[in-house]
């Protein structure tokens, strides 16, 4: 496998790995970046990559994973990280590209898609769909039902509660609790609604 990104993110894929003579290459565009935990960092990232092994985008900011992934969309194959003491019921559907960090769960008939960051004992509960770049982060819960939409943050800490959509591209800021819907490029801190004018 192929790693692509050498930030925080990526120490934390590669502790995930238990085999790490799997990883072939990492890539970045810091050309500053010289090393990360012991491998050597190809920096920038060529415009042609190897296509002998699938890669992961190891970037946790969601809009610079989705512009890599679509870069290189049908050009490369892309894996899923996912970490053995994660909890995943049997009739969840996943996407490819995806990390799922330690202690994590994924309840039943829930679906996660594509380039997707389930971060430390994120919990996402029954029925739940998770759209493509999102990224839930540590200790983050999901109530049953909820949508997250393309590209959302869900920050440390936060609950959604039951049932709630929570549109693209939205920021719910750590600690928050949503107790109703969000719309699309929307900002929740707290227990309130940010209106975006922009």
């Amino acid at each position: 496998m192929y790693i692509i990104g050498a930030s925080g993110h990526a120490k934390a894929i590669l502790d995930l790995i238990e085999d790490l003579e799997i990883v072939k290459g990492v890539f970045d565009d810091d050309i500053h970046v010289k090393s990360l935990k012991g491998f050597e960092v190809i920096s920038p990232v060529p415009a042609v990559l190897p296509n002998d092994s699938p890669y992961i985008i190891a970037i946790g900011q969601n809009s610079v994973r989705k512009k890599i992934a679509q870069n290189f969309l049908d050009k490369h194959d892309f894996l899923n990280i996912i970490h053995s003491s994660s909890i995943m019921s049997k009739s969840i559907k996943i996407g490819v590209g995806n990390v799922i960090m330690e202690a994590a769960i994924i309840k039943v008939d829930s679906i996660i898609g594509n380039h997707v960051i389930l971060n430390t004992k994120a919990s996402i509960d029954h029925d739940c769909i998770i759209e493509d770049f999102v990224h839930i982060a540590p200790g983050a819960t999901l109530c049953g039902g909820v949508f997250v939409g393309e590209g959302t943050l869900i920050g440390a800490g936060s609950v959604i509660l039951p049932n709630i959509k929570i549109g693209k591209w939205c920021k719910i800021a750590a600690g928050s609790v949503v107790y109703h819907s969000v719309a699309d490029g929307q900002t929740w801190i707290g227990k309130t609604l940010k209106v975006n004018n922009s």
